[in-house]
């Protein structure tokens, strides 16, 4: 038999070599070796993908041990897929039929997370990561007007215990902390990521800016891990640890970089057959299905072809330039955007997006961004004056904060640096959407005979 978590696939088929002919028969072989491979295996503080499927369970039966594996690639591709679907339309539900060849244009690669191997059986678990652009291009293609866009960046988690009136995070080892720790890498809408708990890690927020919410301190401990927010999961609990007959209450705030706070509060039912280390397992369960099914009710965007729109931007200060800027980043139905000219007045802009004017407008506007229709250009009198070379259909104007889909003036936030005119915050073509791959298979896709 031959066990591996996480080797890199070329190197686990080399091993496997070794053991049929060693073992000369199609028996389950140990191959000694396989403790000697590299492991990637990703701590519980690594941030899930949300366009990764994780944990996908095959066994396939064939004539040889080549064969079963790459027919159990394919029935892992096919079932992650299916999943991936139900995670990012809304509705869920099974998606349309599609063949081998069109789902595996969609995969950017694998992971075999355990596998066993004889000569002509594979049973393995498998991690299965999607292109992104590919996928919101599929979806669009089965009849779907509407996807749910995931987080550009994961989401720090704090865990926060209340014991005897004393709030600890970084002082001891709360059993709420290691629930967190111990969390397995899940597939998930919002990725999330466990702070190591080390000296940097406390000198970039402490617990009473993590109560308060501080901002600044929030930004320190989100930059320091690369996310696009941080998560505070506050809970009650004895000192003697959690009550299983008493079940558990988290309160759950979701902190922006943009200033944006969402809360809200998970209840764990007790039951009689847990153990205490089982309440807090659920309650870590709970707050991630909770935060997954927050964000989906509150990113459902336009699926679609990408398609380009100039924008005009009326600019009172510098300042309304940069805060502009600001939100624009890590909108996932902007795909692109780029300066296209820049005077005192006003900026004109090229946005690209996914979906129609109008419906991007819904977006931006959970921004506070207002998109409009711009008034025509005034055509002068004078027939010998300069007439514009661009005009812009559609005017992107800053909101409130809070605004939402209310019209309101542009805001003047106070003069700051002029930042530079290169494209505006956009996020790369990539989407740079969840953890990097590592150890990435490929099976190519099959030609039509």
């Amino acid at each position: 038999m031959l066990h591996r978590r996480r080797a890199p696939l070329f190197a686990g088929l080399a091993a496997l070599s070794v053991a049929c002919v060693l073992s000369g028969g199609p028996v389950w072989a140990q191959a000694s070796g396989a403790s000697a491979l590299p492991s990637t295996a990703p701590t519980a503080n690594t941030a899930a993908d949300a366009f990764a499927v994780s944990g996908v369970k095959v066994d396939i039966n064939a004539a040889n041990a080549n064969t079963a594996r790459d027919q159990a690639i394919r029935e892992a591709q096919a079932k992650a897929w299916s999943e991936l679907y139900r995670r990012l339309v809304p509705g869920g539900g099974n998606p349309p039929r599609m063949s081998e060849n069109d789902i595996a244009r969609l995969v950017q690669g694998f992971e075999i997370d355990e596998e066993k191997v004889s000569a002509t059986r594979y049973v393995g678990s498998i991690t299965v990561r999607f292109r992104p652009n590919a996928v919101r291009d599929a979806i669009g293609g089965t009849g779907s007007a509407q996807y749910v866009e995931p987080p550009a960046k994961p989401f720090v988690v704090l865990p926060l215990t209340v014991t005897d009136g004393r709030t600890l995070l970084w002082e001891d080892r709360t059993p709420w902390r290691a629930a967190w720790e111990e969390r397995p890498a899940t597939s998930s809408l919002v990725p999330l990521v466990v702070p190591d708990g080390e000296l940097t890690d406390a000198q970039a927020i402490g617990t009473e800016e993590a109560v308060a919410g501080n901002a600044d301190a929030l930004a320190r401990i989100a930059q320091r891990y690369n996310a696009g927010g941080v998560i505070v999961a506050r809970t009650d609990l004895p000192a003697g640890g959690p009550d299983a007959a008493r079940g558990l209450t988290v309160d759950v705030t979701r902190y922006g970089l943009d200033g944006s706070r969402d809360t809200q509060t998970v209840n764990v039912k007790a039951d009689a057959a847990d153990r205490p280390t089982d309440v807090l397992n659920r309650a870590v369960t709970a707050v991630g299905a909770q935060l997954d099914e927050s964000w989906r009710r509150s990113n459902v965007t336009a699926t679609g072809p990408e398609q380009t729109t100039l924008v005009r931007v009326p600019l009172s200060a510098v300042a309304d330039w940069v805060e502009t800027r600001k939100r624009l980043t890590g909108i996932g139905a902007v795909t692109r955007s780029d300066l296209v000219s820049m005077s005192r007045a006003e900026a004109l802009v090229n946005l690209t997006h996914r979906g129609a004017p109008d419906q991007l407008a819904q977006v931006l506007s959970k921004r506070d961004l207002g998109l409009t229709r711009a008034a025509p250009p005034i055509v002068p009198a004078n027939v010998g004056a300069p007439v514009p070379v661009q005009s812009a259909e559609w005017q992107l104007t800053l909101l409130p904060h809070g605004g939402g889909a209310a019209v309101a003036a542009p805001t003047n936030p106070g003069a700051v640096p002029l930042a530079p005119s290169s494209p505006m915050g956009a996020a790369p073509a990539s989407s740079g959407l969840g953890a990097p791959p590592r150890n990435l298979g490929t099976l190519p896709v099959r030609s039509a005979p």
